[in-house]
């Protein structure tokens, strides 16, 4: 009778365990998912002096986790700036970024909050 106690104790020892590791994982992992925010730069014509510094920013501080974006860039820039257009082929290959069109609708943010993240 001693050992049936232990054993169903054990059991449901056990399942309160499992099931606090699974809710700390779920915490966890909810975290970081993509919430479906997108990192968008819009660069006026003639700003390619500050395009390359700007996206390696984004990159080594790791900016995505803290938006909870996807892992890419989308960059609005003229077509027809042949500068940005040489530094941007070149930091393709490097970095995951796309070129959105210049016909796009878009919220642009005008004013600098002080937004703490976690």
């Amino acid at each position: 009778m001693e050992i049936l106690a232990i054993t169903i104790l054990s059991i449901f020892a056990f399942l309160g365990v499992f099931h606090t590791v699974l809710y700390l994982f779920c915490l966890y992992k909810s975290r970081f998912t993509d919430m479906g925010i997108k990192l968008i730069l819009y660069l006026p014509h003639n700003s390619s002096s500050k395009l390359e510094g700007i996206v390696r920013q984004i990159f080594q501080d790791n900016i995505f986790r803290k938006f909870i974006a996807d892992d890419k860039i989308y960059l609005m820039i003229s077509q027809h700036d042949v500068e940005t257009m040489r530094i941007l082929e070149k930091l393709k290959n490097m970095y995951p970024i796309e070129v959105l069109p210049e016909q796009i609708s878009y919220c642009m943010i005008t004013e600098r909050e002080n937004i703490k993240l976690q």
